[in-house]
């Protein structure tokens, strides 16, 4: 009884969602991203349709997912989230796959920001 009304307050409270289905969210949001860019990368500055469209349209699904999962979570821990796993992520398979320079200094900034990510998330559950 009482265990259940509580969860279902905050479920309402929070849109409904269960966090697990923000944290779902949240996931295909950052997939969408990394696939937008990847797309972006290879329209060559709109100079591609077929590239520059479908850059659009994962562009679209990714604030369309991001935008659902803040039903659930709280907008500081998404949006860190996101932004660093897509940028971590990105500075990555750029270093890895595309040529791109790799230094101390950007391995140390990348290291930074999944550990300031980590930090966010350890202080939400924490409270």
């Amino acid at each position: 009884g009482g265990a259940r009304a509580r969860l279902q307050q905050l479920m309402l409270l929070r849109g409904g969602m269960t966090l697990s289905e923000g944290w779902t969210f949240l996931f295909a949001a950052t997939c969408s991203e990394l696939i937008s860019t990847y797309f972006m990368n290879a329209a060559k500055g709109f100079s591609k349709p077929l590239e520059s469209v479908l850059a659009c349209v994962f562009y679209a699904g990714s604030f369309l997912g991001f935008n659902y999962s803040l039903r659930a979570l709280e907008i500081s821990i998404a949006y860190a989230v996101w932004s660093a796993v897509v940028m971590a992520t990105l500075s990555f398979m750029g270093m890895a796959f595309l040529g791109e320079s790799v230094s101390q200094i950007k391995v140390v900034g990348i290291a930074c920001i999944i550990i300031g990510t980590v930090c966010l998330n350890l202080a939400t559950t924490a409270q």
